[in-house]
This record gives structure tokens, C-alpha cells and sequence, in this order.
């Protein structure tokens, strides 16, 4: 690492001389803190206990068993059943040991299980909000209760994201665009059977998109966040 000690002008040059003395050097630690303009210290990511940030977190499980904000935030939530799976029933293996994977890497028996917190009088107009990718729904929090006084709003994680259950490609969903096309369909179906607006963040726009030039008649509304520019 160099140092700069002295810098002084020659009467013979009109650029300054300068001396210079090398030094080790020393090692540092950096350390990054995420901070968002919000003045409260919440968490960024649902189980950190000390970075915060944007809002949008891509923490989908525990990594401890102290109370975090994702025990808080599960607990508000609730399981939607939807969409039948498909395959044999067969479970998921490792692809290259081929051991049988942990539960949360299983398909569920029947229906998927959907996670989803729900705000506001189920008699208002409903309000679905889907995150983007890679995200879940934890990233609506603050958004909740803003819309809950006008709306019945529920914040949804998708399949294979958050709490939702995400079964490994090939044993009962592939995650294909027309698998989760069909998949809206059904968790809208089970939610209500009146009209809905979706907003939907990012890389999952095209699936909204594509139900919604299928399903006009389901739609008061499609909100799409920093969608991708997509050709259908």
C-alpha cells in the first residue's frame, strides 16, 4: 500500500516531485449493512438478525430456533389447497445419489398447499398480489395494511417459493409456463369465485399475462411490477 508523505515543487520542472514510502499492508474486515430508508430496523432477510433492506426477502426457511420474523410472519399465513398434482406419486430422489429428498422437496398427496396472508373483509373487491423472482410474499408485508381498509387482499408465495410447497421437477410439477398458468387458475378459483386484480412483480408477469388473455372475465385489473419485455 503506498503512502504519500511529501509533495514539493522544483524550480526546474513544472510537474511536482513527490515521495513516496511503501508500507505493508494491513488486512481489513469490511462490512456491509444493508439499510433502508424506513426508521425502523426491520430485518432484510426474514431470519437475519441484523441486515436490513429493501423489504423483499429471499428467505424461505429456518435457520434457527429462536423466534425470528418468519415464525411472526408464518404465523399470520395459511394454507390455500390447489392445482392436483400429477406424476405417479412417486418420491423425489437425489439425481445423482438417488436418496429419497427431505419432506419440503415432496409433492403433496393431492393438491398443492398454496401459503398465503390474508388482510381486509372478505365482502370488498379482492386484491392478489404475487411476488417476483426470486422473492415470496413476505415482500407485501408493508402493503397489507395499507390496502386492507379498501380491499380483501391476500399476498400469495408461489409454488416452489416461501412457504408454498416446491416439489422437485418431474415429481408432480415442472414449473413450465403453461403448468403455472394452470396453477393460477385453480388457487384463484379457490380463493373466490368473484372477480380479482393481480399484481404481479418481474419474471412472473408472463404467467399473468397469459391467464389474463384467457381469463378476462375473472379480472377487474392486472398490475404488473418491472415486468420483462416478453413476446407471447
Amino acid at each position: 500500500m503506498a503512502t504519500l508523505h511529501s509533495c514539493s515543487f522544483s524550480s526546474l520542472h513544472s510537474l511536482p516531485s513527490v515521495t513516496v514510502k511503501y508500507s505493508r499492508a494491513q488486512p481489513r474486515i469490511l462490512r456491509f449493512h444493508c439499510r433502508c430508508s424506513s426508521d425502523n430496523k426491520e430485518d432484510y432477510l426474514l431470519d437475519a438478525p441484523v441486515l436490513v433492506g429493501d423489504g423483499f426477502s429471499f428467505s424461505g426457511g429456518k435457520y434457527s430456533d429462536d423466534p425470528s420474523p418468519a415464525d411472526e410472519w408464518f404465523n399470520k399465513g395459511k394454507f390455500v389447497k390447489a392445482y392436483p398434482v400429477s406424476g405417479t406419486g412417486e418420491k423425489a430422489k437425489d439425481p445423482i445419489f438417488g436418496l429419497t429428498m427431505g419432506g419440503s422437496s415432496q409433492a403433496s398427496s393431492d393438491l398443492f398447499r398454496w401459503f398465503c396472508v390474508e388482510s381486509g373483509s372478505s365482502n370488498n373487491s379482492s386484491i392478489l398480489l404475487f411476488h417476483g423472482l426470486p422473492s415470496q410474499a413476505y415482500s407485501y408485508r408493508k402493503v397489507l395494511p395499507i390496502l386492507e381498509n379498501n380491499y380483501r387482499t391476500i399476498a400469495l408465495d408461489w409454488l416452489g417459493f416461501g412457504f408454498s410447497d416446491k416439489p422437485q421437477p418431474k415429481y408432480g410439477f415442472d414449473y413450465t409456463l403453461d403448468e403455472y398458468v394452470a396453477s393460477l387458475e385453480s388457487v384463484i378459483n379457490a380463493l373466490t369465485d368473484k372477480k380479482v386484480t393481480l399484481v404481479v412483480q418481474g419474471y412472473f408477469s408472463p404467467i399473468a399475462i397469459k391467464y389474463a388473455s384467457n381469463h378476462q372475465e375473472k379480472l377487474n385489473g392486472l398490475i404488473l411490477l418491472n415486468p420483462p419485455i416478453i413476446i407471447l
